[in-house]
This record gives structure tokens, C-alpha cells and sequence, in this order.
């Protein structure tokens, strides 16, 4: 039976945990980690090391360098043969590294995505930088080419000059905006704005040419975005008087970006679209 997980484009497929038996045996001992995690919280990775009764015996792969906080309930994922399987169940312990964890009698399956969505606040420090030029200097063109070989340093400057104000003055030098990403995948991101900074983006003429410098884990990359997908109201809890709006950008493929991405997705336990569907999906 196939069901939809809401407000999302996963299609979960509803298995019982006896039918996955075989594929969590061929884990054992091996060299492919499942992932394990608490809701909202960044995945750890781990070697399965037995499974009987419905019961999973895990080693972290890293308990050195992985630090991790699981609750008494959590979530189980691993893929096989380009399917993603999902679980939720009980903690039983946790010690130096070795954890234990009761499967429910529910397993959920998905086609992996081949654009997978990386959700990056509030784990990543991930950053868009623009530029905005005056009608003089061919407004509806944003770009920040110079600075992708600036230092570390010089990029936690940028962050601190995020509220920059958007001139109006035709003659005026360009203005600086920096913004912290929520999510990426390798054609689209989204950021939150204020009224002010989302005024530029409203005016941005459809095909614009515009381009922008990421900063992801240290490395930037010059990318163009192809169109402003959509503008719509975002509430921030913790300042829920301040307007916002949240911004998505559908912007061109950058080979070394997307092998970039697609490497830290596959080498770390991070938090995807995808996981968090999940989670909302198997809510108690």
C-alpha cells in the first residue's frame, strides 16, 4: 500500500518490518553505515554489527569525532539498490559507542532521489553573497565574482554586514547582502530575507542574469540563478513580530558543486529534505 507523506514529494510505501530482514542481514559486518538519528537532529552513521528479533546491534562509526544525543525514540535509515528504507524505533541503550534499538513492526520505502535536498540551517553555516548594482550599472544583475578567493576571515566579515540597507540613490555603489541558506540541493537553495532585502528580489525581471557566490564548507563557488522560484510569507519563532519572507532560487548546475555536495551528503550524517518528510510522515 502506498501512501504520501503530506506537503511533500516523497511517496512512502509501507512495508512490514519482516520484509526488510534480508537487506538489514546484508549490513552486517560490512563497510556501508546505516544512519540514526532524533527528530530534528543531525544523523549519526553506523555499522551493524547484529540483528535478531526486530532488535539492531550498532557500533557508531566514529565515536571519537561523532558526538550525538538520541532520545529513547528514534529514526532508522539505510539504502539499498537505490531505495531508501525507513524506520522508527525504541532506544535500548546506548554505551561507548554501541547502541541497540527495537525496530517497530513498520518499515516505509522511497525512491532515492537523484536531487537529493541537503537541509542546512541550523547544523551548516552555509551563505549566499549578492551584490546589487544601480540602474546605472545594469540593475537586475547581482554578482560577487571578486570576492571567491577571499579569506576565511574576510567572509565573517560579509556575514556581519548581512543587514546592509539597499540603496535607492541611482549613482550609489553597490551594496553588499548576505544571506543564511536553509536548504540546497544541486539546481536550488532557499534563504530567509527581510521586507527590504526582499523588495531587490521582487524586482528582478524574469531570465535575469543573475549570479551569486556560495560559501559551502569553506569553499566558494561562483553559480547564476535561472529563475526566482518563489517568494512567500516565513514565520521565525524566535522573532515572530520581524516580517520575513523565505526565497527559493532555482539556479544552473555547477559540476564541482554538485560533486561537492553530492560527497559530503554521502560521507556524513547529515539532515535531509527527505528525513525530516519522515519524520512529520511517522509523527506519533
Amino acid at each position: 500500500m502506498a501512501f504520501m507523506a503530506e506537503s511533500s514529494k516523497e511517496k512512502f510505501t509501507g512495508l512490514n518490518v519482516k520484509e526488510i530482514s534480508s537487506k538489514v542481514s546484508s549490513f552486517i559486518n560490512g563497510e556501508r553505515p546505516i544512519r540514526v538519528w532524533s527528530k530534528g537532529e543531525e544523523p549519526v552513521l553506523a555499522f551493524v554489527k547484529g540483528y535478531e528479533n526486530q532488535t539492531l546491534s550498532l557500533e557508531i562509526s566514529n565515536p571519537i569525532i561523532e558526538t550525538h544525543s538520541l532520545t529513547e525514540r528514534v529514526f532508522v535509515n539505510f539504502s539499498y539498490n537505490s531505495v531508501d528504507y525507513f524506520a522508527k524505533g525504541d532506544l535500548l541503550s546506548d554505551e561507548n559507542g554501541s547502541i541497540r534499538i527495537e525496530l517497530g513492526e513498520e518499515v516505509f520505502k522511497s525512491e532515492k532521489r537523484a536531487n537529493e535536498r541537503l537541509l542546512t540551517f541550523p547544523h551548516h553555516q552555509v551563505y549566499a553573497y549578492f551584490k546589487v548594482y544601480s540602474d546605472e550599472n545594469n540593475s537586475n544583475i547581482i554578482s560577487l565574482n571578486k570576492f571567491n578567493e577571499a579569506p576565511s576571515g574576510a567572509i565573517d566579515t560579509f556575514v556581519s554586514e548581512r543587514l546592509k540597507s539597499i540603496v535607492g540613490d541611482d549613482e550609489a555603489i553597490a551594496e553588499l547582502m548576505g544571506f543564511r541558506i536553509l536548504d540546497i540541493s544541486n539546481n536550488g537553495l532557499s534563504f530567509c530575507a527581510n521586507n527590504r532585502e526582499t523588495g531587490y528580489f521582487v524586482s528582478l525581471e524574469e531570465h535575469s542574469e543573475v549570479e551569486f557566490t556560495l560559501m559551502f564548507e569553506e569553499k566558494a563557488y561562483s553559480l547564476k540563478c535561472e529563475d526566482i522560484v518563489y517568494i512567500v510569507d516565513y514565520v521565525n519563532s524566535r522573532a515572530s513580530k520581524v516580517p520575513m519572507k523565505k526565497i527559493g532560487v532555482h539556479f544552473q548546475e555547477n559540476e564541482d558543486f554538485k560533486n561537492h555536495l553530492s560527497t559530503f551528503m554521502d560521507s556524513s550524517g547529515v539532515y535531509r529534505e527527505v528525513d525530516k518528510n519522515i519524520e512529520s510522515f511517522l509523527a506519533d
